[in-house]
This record gives structure tokens, sequence and C-alpha cells, in this order.
């Protein structure tokens, strides 16, 4: 590691292994003991910034605010970076003249593996490994590590993970030049002996002492455990040749568990009763919240338990702030064992709902909101889901959605209302609010780029209003899932559940929807490449009068008309929708049509050629926007539109790095249509460049992209664009 912090090649450490490995110990150590002692002139490093994603709410979000305001030395201007991208783009500005070393530890708590509220009690066997899973959940965190990684900063990152982040991996899996992984498998076995006889064990030969650590897998943690069992034996304090009496098992997982039971176990029974009550906290607590659970008569004998504990090696201190903490393995085998979680979780209501929480107003950021948040978890986890749901519909959805822009915070609230998994049904009272709970994670997966998971959620939502004979809101969420589907290039049943919707909206004489449904289809057709019966779809539209005096759907109206000019080659016809559309949105305000509308103005210009510097305003408006509500579903469309304004600037590098960019949005997303664009912008740049090779490769991928379920539901225009770029080269 020390080798590492001097490598400029590998800006990046990625520490990877199993829980209970000693990551966080060993880069601590490796920090307090071999860095800072010698002082940052040593290392030529301008400062150091740890940061422990296992703290109650430490965001990445949080992460970029507190590691600007270090690396700048002030207070961060809010009107000049008002989101966490910006902050962050300024945080790499920093970087790129100070040498910075930030350790990022517990960083599996940034991936999708780990995006729950109860993260905190996963264990790793229970934990998904695929590439998706392993994905950052904020695109800003991938990101900066991405740039980071590809040496644009002068930074150094030692992440502490037990996955390594895929977003540092090129397609083949492998971590990227600029990353150097390590995986911690085992303790050395001088190292274990070392440890040993510091823990306690004073007794026994090296080689006895070895002996036993080897059939422990050398594993940290298992042997810290086991070094706090020996050092108290009744029979022989202190002695290796205890260890037998504390095995039964020939299996090294179950040893390493069995170790945990038998430390568990020979705990006095009221501190058994107290580790299991403190593994209910989700995160580090203060010495005050520990009290509510003193039962042991007065504080110094409460305190002799707390310190037995830590003897022990199963409660953890931060003297520094006077907290205490579980580590994850100790935390989810304990909470396994609290017999009245119900009763203990209703404690912790009583205790969160004391703390005030400032009133909506004054909310200036999501840590103010802890005390709901933590309130909302313990109501969910004594089973008191319909409680639960109101508080989150009442005092953090409206917030966290509209304000904050914080969708993954949304989405690990959500789910815990679906204590059987997202496959089975929340546990609420009645099916209408069933329905509700399945339609919000949905819409908050939808817009946080995750399409693939929201599709099964509008199916279950949709079987649900079904069976209420429930039309309307059937209608909508078959619009719901359609959407989606269409961005996954599911077309076929994409325009089945269009299709439905209209029949549905007929049927009950809503005109509203039924005007909704021919302009959804119209923007589905002009992806077929059926433009004058995508045309006709939104003609028919606006022929609702009801629909005429919706200005905002208007506008949606005059955005896929925008949208399906640029398809078939129209600039001026694509420039004069947009700015019908923009006009319609700054009366209605609504962000997310006013960035659409950004963006198809940009495009159309940038198509156009004649404005490039309008062309810049306009995009550089919409990507602003969006980065500011992070709305993930806009920002490969907006990046791929600048990529090409870079390429009518003769700008090669920057359409590359665009373009690169964008796809790896569209990639981690799933978004077809857009994965099948990029590759053929991709594909152009690389028949600029004479790479021929290069060329088939992205227009190969592109093809298949755009193909979706075979003509005539394929991306038509993308398809067109591949076969003509593959007969160009020759394919």
């Amino acid at each position: 590691m020390t080798a590492w912090l001097a490598d400029d090649a590998h800006p990046i450490c990625a520490l990877v292994a199993m829980g209970g490995m000693g990551k966080s110990a060993l880069a601590w150590y490796w920090l307090t003991q071999d860095i800072l002692k010698l002082g940052f002139g040593n290392w030529d490093l301008h400062g150091v910034l740890w940061w422990s994603f296992y703290e109650g709410e430490a965001s990445f979000a949080k992460f970029v605010d507190e590691a600007l305001k270090y690396v700048s030395g002030k207070e961060i201007d809010a009107a000049k970076f008002p989101t966490t991208y910006d902050r962050a783009v300024e945080l790499r500005r920093e970087l790129q003249s100070k040498r910075v070393l930030f350790v990022l530890d517990g960083f599996e708590r940034q991936l999708r593996a780990y995006a729950r509220l109860d993260a905190a009690y996963q264990r790793d066997d229970a934990t998904e490994s695929s590439r998706e899973a392993r994905a950052c959940m904020e695109p800003d965190a991938a990101r900066l590590l991405r740039d980071i990684a590809a040496g644009t900063t002068r930074a150094k990152v030692l992440i502490t993970s037990r996955l390594m982040v895929s977003d540092l991996e090129d397609r083949a899996g492998d971590p990227f030049a600029g990353v150097f992984y390590r995986e911690l498998k085992e303790l050395g076995r001088d190292d274990a002996i070392v440890f040993m006889r510091a823990q306690g064990v004073k007794q026994g030969t090296p080689a006895e002492i070895a002996t036993v650590c080897e059939q422990y897998g050398n594993h940290p943690l298992s042997l810290r455990l086991l070094s706090g069992l020996i050092a108290r034996d009744t029979r022989t304090r202190g002695d290796i040749a205890a260890a037998p009496r504390h095995d039964v098992h020939a299996d090294l997982v179950q040893r390493q568990h069995h170790v945990l039971e038998q430390s568990y176990n020979a705990l006095p029974e009221k501190e058994r009763t107290l580790l299991s009550r403190l593994a209910a906290f989700r995160s580090a607590i203060t010495y005050d919240a520990l009290a509510i659970f003193n039962e042991f008569g007065d504080e110094p004998k409460f305190d002799a338990a707390l310190n037995d504990l830590q003897m022990r090696g199963l409660l953890q201190r931060d003297t520094a702030r006077n907290r205490y903490d579980l580590h994850p393995i100790v935390r989810h085998y304990c909470y396994d064992r609290l017999t009245d979680k119900e009763g203990v979780h209703t404690r912790l209501i009583n205790y969160f709902e004391k703390i005030p929480v400032p009133d909506a107003d004054n909310v200036k950021s999501i840590e103010d909101l802890a005390p709901a948040i933590e309130l909302y978890y313990h109501t969910a986890s004594a089973g008191r889901y319909y409680e639960a749901a109101e508080l989150f519909s009442v005092r953090l959805s409206d917030i966290l959605y509209y304000r904050f822009g914080a969708f993954q915070t949304s989405i690990e609230l959500m789910r815990s209302l679906f204590p059987d998994g997202e496959d089975n049904l929340p546990r609420l009272k009645d099916e209408s609010a069933q329905a509700w709970a399945l339609n919000d994670l949905a819409t908050c997966y939808t817009i946080s780029g995750q399409p693939r998971r929201a599709v099964p959620l509008y199916e279950y939502h949709n079987v649900l209003r079904e069976k209420a004979e429930d039309k309307k809101n059937l209608a909508s969420g078959l619009g719901n899932i359609a959407t989606q589907q269409l961005f996954l290039g599911e077309l076929t049943e994409a325009e089945r559940n269009w299709q439905h919707r209209l029949e549905l909206c007929r049927e009950i004489k809503d005109e509203f929807g039924e005007a909704i449904a021919h302009q959804d289809l119209g923007w589905l057709l002009a992806y077929r490449g059926v433009f004058e019966e995508a045309g006709q779809q939104l003609d028919t539209a606006l022929g609702f009068e009801r629909w005429r005096t919706n200005q905002q759907g208007v506008g949606v109206n005059w955005l896929f008309r925008a949208l399906r000019a640029l398809m078939m080659g129209d600039a001026r016809a694509a420039l004069e929708a947009a700015q019908q559309a923009r006009t319609l949105a700054d009366l209605v305000i609504v962000e997310r049509d006013i960035i659409r509308a950004e963006w198809l103005l940009g495009a159309a210009l940038v198509m156009e050629g004649k404005d490039l510097n309008a062309a810049a305003t306009h995009l550089t408006e919409a990507l602003t926007r969006c980065h500011r509500i992070n709305l993930v579903e806009l920002e490969p469309d907006i990046l791929l539109a600048w990529a090409r304004y870079y390429r009518a600037r003769s700008n090669t590098q920057e359409a590359q790095a665009y373009a690169e960019e964008a796809l790896a949005i569209a990639d981690r997303c799933e978004y077809r249509l857009k994965q099948a664009e990029i590759h053929n912008f991709l594909a152009r740049l690389a028949l600029d460049a004479g790479n021929r090779a290069l060329a088939r490769e992205h227009a190969d991928i592109a093809r298949k992209c755009a193909w979706c379920d075979g003509p005539p539901h394929c991306y038509k225009p993308a398809l067109d664009e591949a076969e003509k770029i593959l007969k160009e080269i020759g394919h």
C-alpha cells in the first residue's frame, strides 16, 4: 500500500475482501502508523481525508461536500455549486493541482447490492455479486471514480469494500489500468501468531498457535473472538490449549460462525441481551442512545458491561467521538438472536420520536432528516408497515423526491415495506395501499435509471388494479410499464401495453387518458420509423378538446414531434417543434419537460450546423438542470448531443469523451435504444480516424441493439444507420 501511494500510475487502490477480514483495521493502521506519522510532506500530499460509509447517513453526496470543503479550504457556495454533480466537478478541478489521499472505507455501501436500509445486517453469502449489483448507486460516484482512475487529477483513493466496484472495470471485467486491485484473503502465518499473542493468548508455541489459526482460515474477526474466549477460559486462561473446547465444527465457514456463537453464549445473560439490543441500531451510536437499554441498575455497572463487550471484541468504540459500533458480522448475528424485535424497535421509535426535525421549509440537507429516517426504519422494523408508509408519505417522500432528487434514498426507504422481497407484495393493509407502494418504488427505480427493476413492480401494480377493476389506474400503470419497455428495447410489449391503455380509456370514456395513449404511441412509432403513422397519432392526441387545454400535455406532444423530426433528419422542423415545447414548458414549469426541450433545441441546432454557439447554450442548460434533479433517464441523450457538437467543432477528443460517458450510463441502465445511437456515433468517430475495425465493432453492436424484437418492432432509424455504416466499411 505504501508503494502504491508513491505510484502515480495507479491513482486508485481497491482493497477487497469478505466481511471480517480486517480491511478497515488494516487501512486505519497503515494510514495512522505508516503515513501520518511521517507527515504529508514526506509523501508529497496536500492532505488526507478518511471517509467511512458505515457511519449513519454517510452518503456519497455528503462525502463530496466534505471533500470539497476540505480540499478548497472554504465553505461551499450553494448558489454557484447547487448540485452534487456541480460540486464533484469543482472537486475534480481542485484535485488537478492538489495531491490528496482519500480513504473510502466500506464502499460496498455505495453499491447496488447494498442499496437497502438494513445494509448493516447484510451477510456476504446473501449478497449478489453480478456486474450490475457491484455498480455504484449514484452516477456521480461512478463518474468521479472513473475520472480519478483515468489520471485526470492528482488524487489518490484507497477503497475498502466487500465487493469490487464494477464501474472501475473494463468490459472484460478486469480493473482499469489506473486501478491497483488487491484481494485480502487471510492473515499471514506470522501475523496471525503476533495478533493472537497481542489479544491475550500468552501460552503456546508458535507452531501450536499457527495450527489453530489455520483452522479458522486465519480470518481476523474469527481470531479476535477466539482469542477473547481463550483469554477468559476458566480452565486454562490464555493458553492456546483451550482452543479445542471452543471448536466443534470441521467445516471452515461453520467454524468461523461457531466462534462467534461461542463468544455470544459466553456472555452473562444481561450482556447478551444488551448486545442484541444494541444491534438494532443501524450504525454508530452515542452513549446517550445506548443508555436507553441500561438495565444494570446504575451507570458504573452499565459502563462495566460495555467495557467487557469491548474487551471480548464484540463492541467497538471510537474514543475521539465517544461513539459505539458493532462489526457488521457481529451486528447481523446478534440481531438475529434478538427475541423481542418488535418491543426493542418500539423503544427506539419512542427514542427517535423525541428528537426534533426541522420544519419542511427549514430542511437544508438529507442529514436534517436523519431522525425521521431512523424513526421510519424502526417503525417498519417493528412490523408497523402502514404507519411507516404514512410517515414516508407525509414527512419524507416529497422532500426527498422533489427537493433533493434523492431517489436512491427513497428506494432504500420504500424497500423496507417489502420485507419478503420485491417479488412479493409489500406488507400493507389493503391492495390499494400495496398498489401505491409498488408504483412509488417503481417510479423511483425509473428515474434513477433502473428500468429493469421497475418493470416487475409495475406488473404487480397492474395486477392489483385489474383485480380491483380500477381501470383508470390500470390504464396509467400500463403506460408506465410501456415507457420502461421502450427504454429496454422491448417494443412489441410496449406497443401492446399502450394499445391496451388506449382500449381501456375508450371503454371508460377517459378522453384525457386516451389522448396520452395516442401521444405515447406516436412516440413509439417514431422509433419504429413509421413516421407518417407517428404523426397521425400525435395529431389525434391534439384532436381531443380537453387535451388541447392541457398545456403540459401539448408541450410533450411538441417534444415528441421534435424527436420524430430529428429521426427523420429534418433539423428545421425539429427546431420549430422544440421551440414550441420550450415555450409551453415555461408556462407550466415542469422541470423534466424543460430539460427535454433544451436538449432537443441543442440537438436540432447541432444537426442544422448554423449556430453552434446557441446549441452549446441550450445543451449547457439541459445538462445543468438534468444534474440538478438527478434525471438519469435523459443524461445519455444530452451527453450524446454534446458529443455531436464537438464532432461538428472537429474536437474529436471531447466528442469521444462525451460519447463514452453517455455509453457508460446507457450500459449500466440497459437503455437499449440509446446504446444503439451511441454505438453508431462511436462508429462514425472511428471511421473519421480511419479505424475500420473499431468502426465495424461499434456498428455491429449498434445493429444488435437497434434490432430489438426484430422488424417491424425495431429502432428503424438506428438500424438503418448501423447497416449503412457496415455497408460503407464493406461488411
